[in-house]
């Protein structure tokens, strides 16, 4: 039998005759003039501000959009009221205001979608069917959520699931997730198909198309074709490019299930910049997309044994706590983090900046448009390869090892870099020294946004200058056994915000996932930050729905869970994928709009959740909390006790 690194060497071999025969052409990062200004500063850490881009599309969304979001909303949720119930005055006069001199003050919410590869993208996938008000087949009293959000955030999985659902031009859930030729009930009315995204395509997988058996060789070698154009260009290729490709089949416009194989655009040429540019972001129809990802410390890259960075790393994860959150939008890239605090356009990502000090010569700026491809950006935030390259190296042992062999066999990196990484030119190079950590680095190692035990990206949503008021939290991490979530990504978030002072503020949460598990916060939809003192600190309160077992139904029936299917799998059969997300959608709606299996907690559930969206706009009025509310928030609100 051959030897693992035998294997690795003739496959290297035989990719590297077949390349020339792959060639295709594919969008490179091209050099553009520089802006008299590359970089702009947050400004000071106590009060950072938002990019002037950012301010306009959430003004113009919610004086254009959001009046009447909110009120097909407020529809949803009367038609959903239980037998006999009312809503308080002030939940209807907030979300369906009357003309007044006085402007609406309504709910800025924002969801937040987590990592767990394709289980987090399809539970994000149940969760929003059950939020969209174009679900008009299965009322649930929570439709019309999802297109009152200001924000959409996601990591990983819910990365991918964000960046499809934008550059798709926001289509229904069904239409997104599954392919045309597909009839499948999924909880919501059939909606005209998109014919330039083909579905998710989960029933072939992402890292071996060709099956555990197959021969992935020409598929690879079809990936490596797509990299030729970025390392002819000038720019190192890792593993996270190829990841890149690998996922662009699934995620972005271009790919059907007959050329997913074959070497060929999909999707490239789709920047993350560019989504400015789809019908339903200049209608300002969309929440505005954020996608996280993690930066690895220049300390913990030279020695992965470094005392001080393993004492900051949750175990269990490869990024030091402490290590810069990178976000990317649409308009811009960078990091609120106080070390950082500046961001550069996004379009840009991939520019390098001028350097030299003065008196001496200086090193022009070189800045280039097409980095940012948008596949890219979901596969540096689903980037998890640097887990297996840390203490102990078990990387070169990996599949992941043998296709780095490959790719640097292929493309011989110009400079050093990590190869288990995303290789970003760092375009804060001579920024902060002494707090940002690569602030001399040429380039910066970007990975999976959770790498910090932050799987659920809320980061974003709690900086105070947003001003978020609510937050949807999507959590679908594999934190348990049995591939179900703990309510760990609340209790590390909590931590990591606790060392910013007010920067970003976040409610009080249990200090133990036993705490979570002891009292089946994680088995039903659960509010943190009930209380006077988290509103007067400027914490948002969460609505936090995780996947955290069966729904109520299936206990009900003594039956198992669905949505623990474990990280490690890329590919779910169509079948599979529509019972995972029936089974999600049962989770979001407490089982309304599951007739005739409906409960009666569902019918408490979206009433409760109109209840939480309001709150902070109702205490702002100063008007105390009323009728069902009050008992609302004492069913569904964490008591503080552990």
């Amino acid at each position: 039998m051959a030897t693992f690194a035998a294997r690795t060497q003739q496959l290297c071999c035989a990719l590297l005759l077949l390349l020339p025969l792959l060639v295709v052409a594919q969008t490179t990062p091209v050099k553009v003039a520089c802006p008299k200004t590359l970089i702009r500063s947050t400004g000071p850490a106590s009060r950072p501000a938002l990019s002037t881009e950012e301010r306009n599309y959430v003004s113009a969304r919610t004086d254009t959009v959001l009046p009447g979001a909110w009120k097909t909303y407020l529809s949803s949720v009367k038609s959903a009221l239980p037998h006999g119930a009312a809503l308080p005055a002030y939940v209807s006069d907030i979300l369906d205001p009357k003309p007044t001199r006085k402007a609406a003050d309504f709910p800025k919410l924002g969801i937040a979608l987590s990592g767990g590869g394709l289980r987090a993208a399809y539970f994000a996938a149940g969760v929003l069917t059950a939020l969209d008000a174009r679900n008009t087949t299965h009322p649930t009293g929570t439709n019309g959520v999802l297109q009152a959000a200001t924000y959409l955030a996601g990591l990983s999985g819910g990365a991918w699931f964000t960046t499809a659902l934008v550059q798709a031009d926001f289509p229904t859930v069904p239409a997104l997730v599954f392919p045309a030729h597909l009839d499948l009930n999924v909880n919501v009315s059939a909606p005209a198909a998109n014919s330039q995204f083909g579905g998710f395509l989960s029933s072939i997988d992402i890292l071996g198309p060709g099956g555990a058996d197959g021969d992935n060789t020409a598929f690879i070698g079809a990936i490596l074709a797509e990299l030729s154009a970025k390392h002819s260009a000038g720019f190192p290729v890792t593993l996270t490019d190829a990841w890149t490709r690998m996922i662009a089949r699934h995620f972005v416009n271009g790919t059907t299930a007959t050329d997913l194989l074959q070497p060929g655009l999909h999707g490239d040429g789709i920047t993350f910049s560019g989504l400015q540019n789809v019908p339903t972001i200049k209608a300002h129809a969309q929440p505005f997309p954020i996608i996280l990802a993690n930066a690895i410390p220049p300390a913990l890259i030279a020695n992965p044994n470094d005392p001080a960075q393993i004492a900051d790393t949750i175990p269990g994860n490869s990024v030091p706590v402490g290590s810069e959150i990178w976000e990317i939008n649409m308009f811009e890239t960078g990091s609120w983090d106080p070390s950082l605090g500046s961001f550069i356009p996004t379009r840009l990502l991939g520019s390098s900046p001028a350097s030299g000090a003065a008196g001496r010569t200086r090193v022009p700026a070189q800045c280039v448009n097409g980095f940012d491809q948008a596949a890219y950006i979901a596969g540096l935030s689903s980037n998890v390869f640097n887990g297996l390259n840390g203490t102990t190296n078990l990387l070169p042992f990996t599949t992941e090892g043998a296709v780095i062999n490959i790719i640097e066999a292929t493309f011989p990196p110009q400079t050093p870099v990590r190869m288990d990484s995303g290789a970003v030119p760092n375009p804060f190079k001579g920024v902060n020294p002494g707090k940002f950590s690569a602030s001399q680095e040429s380039f910066v190692a970007l990975v999976d946004g959770g790498s910090n035990g932050e799987v659920l990206p809320l980061q974003p949503l709690i900086m105070k200058t947003r001003g978020v008021d609510t937050i949807f939290a999507v959590d679908a991490p594999a934190d348990l056994p049995n591939s179900f979530t703990n309510g760990s990504d609340l209790i590390n978030t909590a931590a990591r915000a606790a060392r910013f002072g007010d920067l970003y503020p976040f409610p009080s949460v249990p200090s133990s996932p036993q705490t979570f598990i002891a009292q089946n916060l994680t088995l039903r939809p659960t509010f943190f930050g009930c209380s006077d003192a988290d509103a007067r600190r400027g914490a948002p309160l969460v609505v936090y729905v995780a996947n955290g077992g069966p729904s109520a139904q299936r206990r009900a029936l003594g039956l198992g869970g669905v949505t623990d299917v474990p990280t490690a799998v890329t590919q779910y059969s169509d079948e599979m994928a529509q019972a995972f997300m029936d089974e999600s959608f049962a989770i979001a709606t407490q089982g309304l709009g599951l007739a005739p299996n409906a409960t009666p907690a569902g019918a408490q559930w979206s009433t409760c959740l109109a209840c939480a969206l309001v709150d902070r706009a109702r205490g702002r009025r100063g008007v105390k909390r009323e009728g069902v509310c009050v008992s609302c928030f004492e069913n569904y609100c964490w008591d503080g006790k552990e």
